[in-house]
């Protein structure tokens, strides 16, 4: 049996880059997976290949938008054993040039987006880990990032509202797991360093930015979705069952360095 088998699991952010491989790798250790995405076309490629994946539409950012996805994944599973808060924006404005806007863009999708979800989710994560016996346990994992430990210059200067957002889910995380504990629902957060994916494309293909970041990965190597996906399995398994509150690192090292 594998790891997964019978649960229901929920993914953000599913289209593309991290957030697909974490819902490929559920589906494959035997999850039924809802895969919410702003822009529903890019999950026909998961749909077609696995029939216990379901797409829906939803934007994080909007709370009418993530309740109905919520009432979707209520009729569709009845229940929630897993979710990932993986979607996530980046945009690159230095300081004095940020708008209001542009900062609050960035929040409602890494911040507020993962409260409102977990929030819509919670009685659906509930009914999960009651299904499932007295012993079961259901999982949050929110996708954070090492830039919510460190300040990262990648860009020739941080990306301020992006550390602040991530920093900003880190303490949602703890915050949470506390929160949380009684209802039987854990809460932890994968910090993915460098991962190859469409976000990260423009910067990795400058050799110059390349070469300054294997120089300082001990592991020599940039990480690839399925690496992020894995950490993701083992903290929605039972295997992490005593587990809450954490942040697992996935950097090859970064930010021991």
């Amino acid at each position: 049996m594998s790891v997964h088998t019978g649960k229901f699991a929920a993914v953000t952010g599913a289209g593309s880059g991290n957030g697909k491989a974490i819902a490929e790798t559920l589906l494959e250790e035997g999850a039924s997976v809802a895969l919410i995405d702003i822009a529903p076309d890019s999950l026909a490629e998961i749909t077609d290949k696995y029939p216990a994946a379901i797409a829906v539409e939803g934007n994080v950012a909007d709370a009418a938008s993530v309740r109905k996805a919520a009432a979707q994944i209520q009729e569709q599973f009845g229940r929630l054993d897993i979710l990932v808060n993986n979607a996530g924006i980046v945009r690159g404005t230095n300081f004095e040039e940020l708008s209001v806007e542009e900062w609050d863009q960035v929040f409602a999708v890494n911040s507020t987006g993962p409260f409102l979800m977990s929030q819509a989710a919670m009685p659906l994560l509930k009914a999960g880990a009651e299904a499932r016996g007295e012993k079961a346990t259901a999982a949050i994992v929110n996708i954070t990032s090492v830039e919510a430990h460190i300040v990262i210059s990648s860009s020739g200067h941080p990306q301020i509202h992006y550390n602040a957002s991530k920093g900003a889910l880190l303490q949602l995380t703890r915050a949470l797991a506390v929160e949380c504990a009684s209802s039987r629902v854990r809460v932890n957060a994968v910090a993915p360093g460098f991962i190859e994916t469409p976000f990260t494309k423009a910067v990795l293909g400058n050799q110059d930015v390349l070469n300054w970041l294997l120089e300082r990965t001990p592991m020599g190597r940039v990480g690839q979705p399925e690496d992020v996906a894995n950490a993701v399995s083992f903290l929605s398994s039972e295997k992490s069952s005593w587990v809450t509150g954490s942040t697992l690192f996935v950097d090859g090292g970064w930010t021991v360095y």
